[in-house]
């Protein structure tokens, strides 16, 4: 059986993730919508698909079964919910929606309908992040105590004037933490298996003119007592491959490059008074989510990503913003 897909929102953010659909077998891209037509015809004519004049005609398409959303943020939740209404199973772009509430009202619907919701985090699907929580739950550095996250990127200025939902708050629901250290912030709980439950922490916008945060610095206490130190900045001069996360245990040290780099699939572990590197081979993240989100729409295993994990990911930065405002402590709500 053919999955056929439904594709909104045809910008940069979609094309990894389509090209790994048109890859994936027994899946094929059907109907792209986008309010840039031109735009929606290039997606169509690079995957052989329709384009639809309107949202309501793409979820009429009869051989739609899941319809894939990248949108600005402020769409994600209610056209995640359309289709979801309409029977489709949905794969939808990181926040999911703008609170923890919307991820699980898209929860709750997707379970009456009885389809799949599922949020975009690819980061999870890397071989190294499998082969790091294999290493965690081996015990190979035993309890964790301390981790420290660095989403540190040099962005061009351009970043916001290409797409400028991402500077307006209403449309954006926030700045480098909302659109990229959420990523870390979900694998950490994936290789860790463990929860946030506090965070005290500043935002502010230092170097763009725009309303979102470029600057955060944040501290979490995780449920077993640990601190992750977060350092967030989106226009550090010079910055390249410093999206990286530093896990101390109290047997050893567990260290996961940037994503992007070339050293990606290189996993640094210092075990038994030692260091050492492991590597890490195999299919690439989004082809790998992809194909693990079929077998979920099969009904054959759970999504890579779940719901929860998104409200999980979400409560956490939203927390962030709430103790910036209020200078205190607070809890984070998944």
């Amino acid at each position: 059986m053919t999955i056929g897909w439904a594709v909104v929102g045809c910008g940069w953010a979609a094309g990894d993730m389509c090209d790994a659909v048109a890859a994936a077998e027994g899946a094929r891209i059907v109907v792209v919508r986008d309010r840039d037509l031109a735009r929606a015809d290039a997606f169509a004519a690079r995957y052989d698909a329709k384009r639809a004049a309107s949202f309501e005609e793409l979820l009429e398409v009869p051989d739609v079964d899941v319809v894939y959303v990248a949108l600005p943020h402020r769409l994600l939740e209610p056209t995640a919910a359309r289709a979801i209404a309409a029977g489709k199973h949905v794969l939808v772009e990181k926040p999911m929606a703008l609170d923890v509430a919307g991820v699980h009202s898209l929860a709750a619907a997707a379970s009456t309908r009885g389809v799949v919701a599922a949020p975009v985090f690819e980061l999870r699907a890397r071989p190294i992040a499998e082969e790091a929580r294999s290493v965690v739950q081996s015990g190979s550095i035993g309890e964790v105590r301390a981790v420290r996250i660095r989403t540190v990127i040099d962005k061009p200025q351009s970043y916001w004037s290409t797409a400028p939902w991402r500077a307006r708050r209403a449309d954006a629901g926030g700045g480098i933490l909302l659109m990229n250290a959420i990523h870390q912030l979900d694998l950490l709980r994936y290789v860790t298996g463990l929860e946030y439950e506090s965070v005290v922490a500043d935002i502010a916008t230092l170097h763009a003119d725009v309303e979102v945060e470029d600057s955060g610095a944040a501290i979490f206490r995780l449920a077993n007592g640990a601190l992750v130190s977060l350092t967030a900045a989106a226009h550090s001069p010079g910055a390249v491959h410093e999206e990286r996360i530093e896990i101390d245990g109290a047997l050893g040290r567990l260290d996961l490059p940037d994503p992007s780099s070339d050293t990606a699939a290189q996993l640094r572990l210092y075990s038994g008074g030692a260091w050492s590197e492991r590597t890490c081979t195999g299919a690439g993240a989004y082809v790998t989510f992809v194909d693990g989100f079929l077998d979920a729409v099969r009904g054959v295993a759970q999504p890579p990503a779940t719901p929860q994990d998104a409200a999980a990911a979400l409560g956490a930065v939203a927390a962030v913003y709430r103790a910036a405002a209020e200078g205190v402590r607070v809890a984070v709500e998944r």
